[in-house]
């Protein structure tokens, strides 16, 4: 007389005979979890946007990946301690001066080792001003801070939207170190997903 199996036994069956499926996925679910947690805490920072300064490419509430160990390059945007804070408040900026450069604008053109670059993330805010009106107001390093080139290992960073940023030309050229990592994706919202 066959006796019914129980619940039990039956369950210890079928994990004995699936035993290297259900291992692997198991594997699998802990691997892609401990992948994740690593990369969005270590190797790439997860952060998101506050305030204007980047606008019209950057908005509030926009979330951002960034690399902490990416190389830093012009035109690059970057997550930034700037100096003189302790409160933990990172800021949002576009690299535009590099180490040992000289830095100015007039009349709306920045120019680098007294020439002019390129800046067409600008446009947008260039083409809503009145006729003889500048985004960016005109300086140079000697004017702001009495230095005629950006120091070895710091970067002069601004915000995109130059009428409403705290940026280099009020705190100064950035150390290599206050600089937390490169923007790489903006992933929220989706309809603005973006790679950099």
């Amino acid at each position: 007389m066959n006796r019914p199996i129980s619940f039990m036994q039956s369950f210890k069956n079928y994990l004995h005979k699936h035993a290297v499926i259900i291992s692997f996925g198991v594997g699998l679910i802990i691997t892609v979890g401990l992948l994740t947690y690593l990369i969005l805490n270590f190797i790439w920072i997860n952060g998101s946007v506050h305030g204007k300064s980047m606008q019209p490419n950057f908005y509030n509430g926009d979330r951002v990946i960034v690399s902490p160990h990416s190389p830093v390059q012009r035109g690059d945007i970057v997550v930034v301690d700037p100096p003189g804070t302790t409160q933990n408040k990172f800021f949002l900026k576009r690299v535009i001066g590099l180490p040992n450069e000289t830095i100015s604008s007039k009349d709306d053109t920045t120019y680098i080792n007294d020439h002019s670059i390129d800046e067409p993330y600008l446009d947008p805010y260039k083409a809503r001003l009145a006729p003889n009106q500048l985004l960016t107001k005109n300086y140079n390093l000697k004017a702001l801070f009495g230095i005629h080139k950006i120091p070895a290992n710091k970067y002069f960073v601004m915000g995109d939207n130059r009428r409403q940023s705290a940026d280099s030309r009020t705190f100064g050229p950035v150390a290599k170190n206050r600089i937390i990592g490169v923007v790489k994706v903006r992933y929220w919202p989706l309809n603005r997903f973006k790679i950099y």
